[in-house]
């Protein structure tokens, strides 16, 4: 639990770090002192993961110096247990000089460091472009075309914003940082599972493979969640009061992953949005009558030249290609 008394506590830790830094880098430190040292290490966890991010922020400090003063040369690499050891050099020497304040100083920066907010890192796939990333926690994440993910891995939790996309996650299973999930309306939870979450314009659909599944309207964390648990598929329309919850075969949400478009009865009109998507082209169909006919079937991405005529063989429909790229779906008589 955070609060005022824990951050004054870690602060007292980092002040502490620094105190302890400052001494043991001056010539007259003894033996017992660095035994001392030693028994406050060992006393808590909280104690040498303070010492470490200081020591690592001297260190820092210490390259910037040598870069200043000196013409940039192949420097050895000297461990940290090394400069722990290691007598102080004169421009160390120097640089503590300012005593108290400066591990005072260092202190305040060790605990700004820790309490930073997280950096949120941006994954984007363009039109006919999917990607695999492995987030820092563990998770791997399948990115299909004309995604966006801006993920944010904090202490407490890890947070994604989705408005628009498809990915598949297997998350890392921590109960103890929850992968949160907001689309715009509706968040999902997880702690660790496998599924599939498609957003595209007001249509939201989640596929679980295996593992369970919270979904919550987003900004509503006390409301009463929808579980979705493996071989079941959630679907919600924006702004809508309700949501379905059906069984299912994941297989088909998660074809894409493989290079396969699988449908049963979709409107041909979302078949061309997923294929223009998926093949970096535009294809669209030619009116409202032909954006309805129903496409059942499996479409191999191997050949994007190939595709098209594949479905042409499967549904009613002629395909004709512009002067300006554009692939037209017309209906034939």
């Amino acid at each position: 639990m955070s609060g005022p008394h824990n951050e004054e506590t870690a602060m007292a830790t980092a002040e502490a770090a620094a105190q302890w830094f400052a001494r043991l880098q001056d010539e007259a430190a003894t033996h017992e002192d660095w035994l001392a040292f030693e028994q406050w290490l060992a006393a808590s966890p909280a104690h040498a993961s303070a010492y470490e991010k200081l020591e690592r922020i001297w260190v820092d400090l210490d390259d910037a110096a040598d870069a200043f003063t000196f013409a940039p040369v192949a420097a050895p690499v000297v461990s940290l247990a090394e400069r722990r050891i290691a007598r102080a050099q004169p421009t160390r020497r120097a640089w503590l000089a300012a005593g108290a304040g400066l591990a005072a100083s260092l202190a305040v920066g060790v605990f700004t460091v820790a309490n930073l907010p997280a950096p949120t890192q941006t994954y984007v796939t363009a039109q006919g472009q999917t990607r695999q990333v492995t987030l820092a926690d563990g998770s791997k994440v399948w990115i299909n075309a004309g995604s966006r993910l801006d993920v944010r891995l904090g202490r407490r939790d890890r947070r994604v914003q989705m408005a628009e996309g498809e990915a598949v996650f297997d998350v890392t299973h921590n109960p103890d940082r929850p992968f949160l999930i907001d689309t715009g309306d509706r968040e999902v939870r997880v702690v660790g599972t496998q599924f599939n979450l498609r957003q595209r314009g007001d249509a939201f659909a989640l596929t679980v493979s295996r593992g369970l599944v919270e979904v919550r309207p987003s900004g509503a964390a006390q409301a009463e969640p929808t579980r979705v648990a493996a071989g079941h598929q959630l679907t919600h329309v924006r702004g809508a009061a309700t949501s379905a919850l059906t069984v299912t075969a994941p297989d088909p949400a998660f074809a894409w992953t493989r290079g396969q478009l699988i449908y049963e009865a979709a409107p041909l009109s979302a078949v061309a949005a997923d294929l223009s998507r998926s093949l970096g082209v535009p294809i669209r169909v030619a009116d409202a009558a032909t954006g309805r006919i129903p496409f059942t079937g499996v479409l191999i991405l191997d050949d994007k030249r190939s595709v098209l005529p594949r479905l042409a063989a499967f549904a009613p429909i002629k395909v004709t290609e512009t002067r300006g790229g554009t692939f037209i779906l017309t209906r034939r008589p």
